[in-house]
């Protein structure tokens, strides 16, 4: 089985010396703090996420020092929104038929194949691995 190796962060050399414009992060913590050091003076720093499940928060002084903004998109998306309410409505949705899950379903024994569909963006919703019958 092959191992996973974290990929070393890309250094600003990589880019000319320059720094990127817009930052969007749906990983966060050691990858967003490497993500966030690669922006320009006056560049925007978006997190749409947290897949690391580690939070990275630039702080005020970082931000105001390099003049960068800084976005939760989340955040904003759940701004005034009440979680409870928006699951029930969800499940009785789903109980109704009218919000169906988007899935595709791969025998354990074509991992390869799933691995490839995911990379040539050929899914749509969740990818699962199910076991050989």
């Amino acid at each position: 089985m092959a191992s996973l190796t974290r990929q070393p962060a890309i250094p600003r050399d990589h880019l000319g010396g320059r720094g990127v414009t817009v930052v969007l992060d749906g990983v966060e913590g050691d990858k967003g703090r490497a993500a966030f050091e690669l922006l320009a003076e006056g560049g925007r720093y978006i997190t749409i996420g947290a897949a690391s499940r580690e939070e990275f928060r630039p702080d005020e002084a970082q931000l105001k020092e390099r003049g960068v903004r800084f976005t939760d998109a989340l955040a904003l998306l759940l701004k005034g929104r009440d979680a409870p309410v928006d699951e029930a409505r969800a499940l009785v949705q789903a109980a109704d038929g009218n919000l169906v899950p988007a899935f595709q379903t791969f025998p354990l024994s074509q991992a390869a194949a799933a691995h490839a569909a995911l990379e040539g963006r050929a899914t749509t919703g969740k990818v699962v691995l199910v076991p050989d019958a």
